[in-house]
């Protein structure tokens, strides 16, 4: 099947739900309803803030989030009615993360902290997550990812942990780590746990298990780079699809220049621009608007107040299905910041 026949059907199936989907808010923020692994109901607010950066303190890069960056973005975000933020206990914004939902004001249990831990096994993930609790200055997060389903190969600079040695792949260290999970899911650490950059080979090893499923899949997803299949396998199996880098990271695509591609900055692509035209939108809310209307969560990084406002404000206006198509089939082949998982065994 093309990807253009893949893209169609899945437009036309989440279209026909679209319209009825069950939309909460908290705090006038809409939220979709998590499903497999959770405890009671969990709802996650569709736009969370990213805290992520590429960039290094020298500026090389991209832009840099440090402890300073990650505690006024939670401040500002929190401030303006964002209640969901996405950290990771390798991001080095994390303890800023902890600082600032505290001088927010904002009671904790009206914000969702998602966190994420390493794919190093089960002894060391329940030590990692321990840090990351005093990190965030919290008891429980709110979902917890394993971050990555291993190492690109050449592509790390972590020790190798010991689940790994003398291991061909990384499936002993996923298993263990997803066990790790599970443990803390049912010691009520946590309210929900899932993957990220998961490709469908790494998910159907949890589906062997026999076990509890993900709620979340956090993977990159953006006009420039959309695995379409994987987002269609995770919905038909009630995964909720989170896309990372959702405006295709400006700041360090950028740096990556012409050779990576053609218009480095997707907002600056005449087709964005004149869909945003049109709708008398910013680039970036057409952006996030054509995942929403694939039932895509989103976590768009930024510092800026008047950003983190427009991303928020993207309810109010529908992309027609020439829109979504035409963002759909900007770039091919298509271009990836991250790294590739599908690498990973």
């Amino acid at each position: 099947m093309s990807f253009q026949h893949i893209f169609f059907i899945k437009l036309l199936l989440f279209s026909s739900l679209y319209a009825a989907l069950d939309i909460k808010s908290v705090k006038e923020q809409p939220t979709v309803r998590l499903m497999n692994a959770v405890h009671g109901i969990v709802l996650m607010p569709i736009v969370g803030l990213g805290t992520g950066g590429y960039g290094s303190p020298n500026g090389s890069g991209g832009q840099y989030w440090g402890p300073e960056q990650g505690h006024n973005a939670s401040v500002s975000w929190l401030k303006m009615g964002g209640r969901r933020i996405d950290s990771s206990g390798d991001y080095a914004s994390c303890d800023g993360i902890g600082t600032g939902w505290i001088t927010s004001g904002v009671p904790r249990s009206e914000i969702f902290i998602t966190s994420k831990v390493d794919p190093a096994g089960y002894n060391q993930t329940l030590a990692e997550f321990a840090g990351i609790l005093k990190s965030l200055q919290t008891t429980y997060v709110d979902l917890l990812l394993i971050h990555w389903p291993g190492a690109q190969p050449g592509k790390s600079d972590k020790p190798i942990p010991s689940c790994k040695e003398g291991q061909a792949t990384w499936t002993d260290c996923r298993i263990q780590t997803w066990r790790a999970l599970e443990t803390i899911f049912n010691l009520k650490q946590v309210r929900a746990i899932g993957v990220s950059n998961y490709e469908v080979n790494h998910l159907l090893e949890i589906f062997n298990l026999n076990s509890t499923l993900p709620s979340v899949n956090q993977v990159e997803f953006h006009p420039y780079w959309h695995e379409d299949e994987l987002l269609d396998f995770c919905q038909k199996h009630n995964i909720t699809f989170n896309s990372y880098s959702s405006v295709g990271c400006p700041d360090h695509a950028t740096k990556l220049g012409p050779t990576w591609n053609p218009i480095p900055d997707l907002r600056t692509h005449p087709s964005v621009v004149a869909i945003a035209t049109k709708h008398e939108k910013s680039s970036a809310q057409v952006i996030l608007r054509w995942h929403w209307q694939q039932g895509i969560i989103i976590n768009p990084r930024t510092r800026d107040p008047t950003h983190m406002m427009e991303n928020m404000s993207i309810f109010d206006f529908e992309l027609d299905h020439q829109d979504m198509m035409t963002l759909a089939y900007l770039n091919h082949p298509m271009s990836k910041i991250c790294g590739d998982p599908r690498l990973i065994l």
